[in-house]
C-alpha cells in the first residue's frame, strides 16, 4: 500500500515530455544552412558579390558577409513545416549529373499554389554529405508575378535568379552570383 502510495506520488511529480518535435518529412533546408553560415564563419569565408539588374551588372567584395541575410531567400524557400505534409512528392535520382557517386533527390509540389514548387538536392552516396542544392519558386496574384531560380554550391557560391512581372509596370530581371573566398584582411587599417 505505502509502495502503490509512493509510486503514485513520483510519477505525478515528473513532467510529462513536451519536447516532443514534428518529425521532418523533407529535407532540413533550414538546419543545412544553419550549418552553412556557422561554417562560412568559422572559415571567415566572404562573399564576391556580381549583381545585375535588367542586364546592367555591378561586382564587388564585402568586407563582411552576413551569411542569415545573403541566404534569406533560400531559408525562405523551406518545405518542411508540418502544414506542407504530404504536399510534396519525393523521387531519388542515382548516378546524378551522370555520376555514380551523386544521387539527387527531388521535393515536387502537388500543389501550384504552393511558392517553393521544387527543391532538388545533390548527395554525395558515399558521405551523404550535400554537393548542391537548386530550388524554384513561384507566386502569383491577380497584379503581379514572380520567379526565382536558387542554386548553391557548398562552399563554393550561389546564384540567386529572379523575374518580376508586374501589370502595369512590366517585367524586373535579377540575378546575383556570389563567390565565397577567404576575407582579405588588407581593408583594416591599423589606429596607431
Amino acid at each position: 500500500m505505502i509502495f502503490s502510495f509512493a509510486c503514485i506520488v513520483i510519477f505525478s511529480c515528473t513532467k510529462p515530455n513536451t519536447n516532443i518535435g514534428y518529425q521532418k518529412l523533407y529535407f532540413d533546408l533550414a538546419g543545412f544552412f544553419d550549418e552553412q553560415v556557422a561554417q562560412l564563419y568559422k572559415d571567415s569565408l566572404v562573399a564576391i558579390k556580381t549583381s545585375e539588374i535588367n542586364g546592367v551588372s555591378d561586382q564587388h567584395q564585402m568586407p563582411w558577409t552576413d551569411w542569415k541575410k545573403e541566404f534569406s531567400l533560400f531559408y525562405g524557400s523551406e518545405i518542411n513545416k508540418a502544414s506542407y505534409a504530404g504536399k510534396y512528392s519525393i523521387d531519388t535520382i542515382h548516378n546524378a549529373q551522370n555520376d555514380s557517386s551523386l544521387k539527387e533527390v527531388q521535393y515536387k509540389a502537388k500543389d501550384i499554389n504552393l511558392r517553393t514548387q521544387l527543391l532538388e538536392v545533390i548527395f554525395y552516396k558515399h558521405t551523404g554529405k550535400v554537393k548542391n542544392i537548386h530550388i524554384i519558386n513561384h507566386a502569383s496574384n491577380f497584379l503581379s508575378g514572380s520567379d526565382e531560380e536558387l542554386f548553391y554550391e557548398v562552399s563554393q557560391g550561389y546564384i540567386i535568379k529572379t523575374k518580376t512581372s508586374m501589370k502595369l509596370f512590366g517585367e524586373d530581371n535579377f540575378a546575383v552570383k556570389g563567390e565565397m573566398v577567404e576575407k582579405n584582411n588588407n581593408f583594416i587599417q591599423s589606429v596607431n
